[in-house]
């Protein structure tokens, strides 16, 4: 009867312990030359870049709906397998290439990419969460802050209780990387003047002469809702300015200049001023409103409440010739309007048309340019002298959110300065990203890991995250990729993927490491007589293994060690099915000694160790032994994965 043994693959070694006799190694003439195992030819093979190509090609073929393709697809383009696209379905479509007539039985050990699972926090970094004011006001505890964190209110006191009330779900584990302002110096206080709106066309586009540039940028609204006049923004000698007249129009107008919405939330007496210059005054055109209802559209123009406030403002009415110069028009008191949202008009009420249309009305002309508009406070307030972003990597670990491990480097300005970059991108990381962390860990050792965080693109909200490793005096980023040996068996039906591991026991250079382990775990649960004092360590004369020969001796002969339950039987047959039993006895803790770490199956199929060993009876007696066993429990880091005897047979 032929029995097949085959190679071991992955790098696993298996080892059966040899129990024997008194004096062994010298006893029996002929061991080291006798007949040993036949193994079948096992292919070895490692995937390059075209294979993946291939295999994608075949996949692509026979794929019956989108995901099938996309699945397929992923292979060409990542050039490696992962949980969802396994190699266990894919790899045969190129081993029908490389191996086609291999004969059955055949194996093949095949090393290929695998596309690990990035950790679940990379995730959570992909967005900057940046404070906003209310959340600086929040951390102050008051009315009275600034927007920012200082030595005093320091970012480590109470980012926590911030991002607990921002993020009341989190769950254990989770990250969260936060941009907020920072000064290094304690905020004081003092009289602070407090902008909450203010214009004076610096960045609006302007014109020196005509065609000139309607106003209509930075959220102004330009509107005659009686003709087509238009608010212009000007420049004269360097300076912006918005410009209206109806000198030319020849029509009647009612042309609004209407800003964006004004926050006065947090004021607690705004004022409301601007300049103001007129050309060629005929008659009094401009009136100032303000609205808490405007909705911002054209049509709400003149559905909207606006309360005329010019009063409060001392326009001139001159000059009647040329232009006059510049003027601050006064101070309106907006405190009524504290804590509420508003939008301030500029109406300017002209008659354009020539005398024989207007007969006896007035014209009405007057040009105005309006500058400098600005809507403020001043407030006995805190304030810093300056500010700057700083940025931190924090995690929550179940009750409280607190800094992220000393492993994540969260960028701050100056790294980026340094580098000379804005942000950080997936292109450029592995460039820029280990020469950094070179400058700041210079005493890094090997194995160091590090995770940096950082901006990721032009979008202030856009993040990302690099994992480095130290490795021999560079820090290297970490692809998440690693490289696996599976093995695959031509059946009938072709080439398949199998899980099992096949080990073929030999005699090596020295003593087997796989079988010492099992000796040196023998040593400790059997009588000391089972085993030679000072000598032949590497055999036990229980069960009958040896790391010397890597076999084991069922010789019926050895009744030297006060074996009692040999001693006990008369014949040759009984004694070496007791040796056989205790063998039985043996496997299942000799597997889960070597193999700790496996599971029960793997993609489905049910995960086996066969092992093959050499039994000696005598030089005229050798058997070929082979043991199934069984992975009945998976392994964890708590506890080893648990096996059973499958089949076990010897023939000769």
């Amino acid at each position: 009867m032929k029995k097949i043994f085959y190679s071991l693959i992955s790098g696993l070694a298996f080892a059966l312990l040899l129990v024997a006799c008194n004096d062994f190694n010298d006893q029996f003439d002929g061991l080291d030359t006798k007949t040993k195992p036949t193994n079948l030819a096992a292919y070895t093979y490692k995937l390059v870049d075209a294979d993946y190509a291939s295999i994608s090609k075949s996949a692509l073929a026979v794929a019956k709906n989108k995901a099938d393709s996309t699945s397929a697809k992923s292979i060409a383009t990542n050039k490696y397998f992962t949980n969802t696209v396994p190699s266990s379905t894919n790899v045969p479509y190129l081993l029908k290439t490389l191996y086609p007539y291999a004969d059955n039985g055949s194996t093949a050990a095949i090393t290929s990419s695998f596309g690990e699972d990035r950790p679940t926090y990379f995730n959570d970094l992909t967005t900057v969460t940046i404070l906003a004011d209310a959340d600086y006001k929040t951390a102050w505890g008051g009315t009275s802050f600034v927007s920012s964190f200082t030595p005093t209110v320091s970012p480590t006191a109470k980012l926590p209780a911030y991002l607990a009330s921002k993020f009341p779900t989190a769950t254990n584990g989770q990250y969260k990387f936060i941009e907020y302002n920072y000064s290094k110096t304690d905020a004081v206080t003092q009289s602070t003047e407090i902008s909450y709106f203010s214009e004076d066309w610096t960045t609006h586009t302007a014109a020196a002469a005509s065609p000139y540039t309607v106003i209509g940028e930075n959220g102004w609204l330009n509107k005659d809702v009686l003709a087509s006049l238009s608010w212009y923004c000007r420049i004269f000698s360097g300076n912006n300015y918005a410009q209206v007249t109806s000198n030319g129009s020849t029509a009647i107008n009612e042309a609004w200049m209407i800003s964006k919405e004004i926050n006065l939330q947090g004021s607690v007496a705004p004022k409301f001023t601007f300049d103001v210059t007129i050309g060629y005054w005929n008659a009094s055109c401009l009136s100032v409103l303000i609205s808490q209802n405007f909705d911002g559209t054209t049509t709400g123009i003149n559905t909207a409440t606006w309360t005329d406030i010019t009063s409060s403002f001392s326009i001139p009415v001159l000059p009647t010739s040329g232009y006059g110069t510049a003027t601050n028009a006064g101070i309106a008191d907006l405190t009524a309007y504290a804590g509420k949202k508003v939008r301030i008009a500029f109406k300017y009420n002209g008659d354009g048309r020539t005398a024989a249309v207007r007969g006896t009305d007035p014209i009405k002309t007057t040009t105005y340019q309006i500058d400098n508009i600005k809507v403020s406070e001043v407030k006995v307030a805190l304030s810093v002298a300056s500010t700057e972003k700083q940025y931190a990597a924090y995690t929550f670990n179940g009750t409280v959110w607190a800094p992220a491990a000393s492993s994540f480097v969260a960028l701050q300005p100056a790294d980026y300065t340094s580098m000379g970059l804005s942000y950080v991108t997936s292109t450029n990381a592995p460039l820029y990203l280990p020469q950094l962390l070179s400058q700041k860990f210079p005493f890094a050792q090997e194995g160091n890991v590090k995770t940096a965080v950082y901006k990721s693109g032009s979008n202030v909200t856009y993040a990302g995250a690099t994992q480095l490793t130290f490795t021999k005096g560079i820090w290297v980023p970490y692809t998440f990729k690693s490289e696996r040996t599976e093995q695959f068996i031509f059946t009938k039906d072709g080439w398949v993927f199998d899980p099992t591991i096949n080990l073929a026991l030999v005699k090596v250079t020295g003593d087997n490491p796989y079988i010492m382990k099992f000796i040196d775990y023998v040593r400790t649960k059997t009588p000391e007589k089972f085993f030679q004092k000072n000598t032949y360590i590497n055999e036990e004369h229980y069960y009958g293994f040896s790391a010397y020969y890597a076999e084991i001796v069922c010789t019926a002969d050895r009744t030297t060690y006060g074996d009692a339950a040999i001693k006990a039987l008369t014949t040759d047959a009984e004694k070496n099915a007791l040796f056989l039993d205790r063998v039985k006895e043996a496997m299942p803790i000799f597997t889960q000694l070597n193999f700790p770490n496996l599971t029960t199956d793997v993609s489905g199929i049910q995960q086996n160790v066969i092992i093959t060993i050499i039994t000696y009876y005598s030089s005229s007696r050798i058997g070929n032994l082979t043991i199934k066993m069984k992975c009945t429990k998976s392994g964890t880091t708590s506890a080893p994965a648990e096996y059973v005897v499958d089949s076990f047979t010897e023939t000769f």
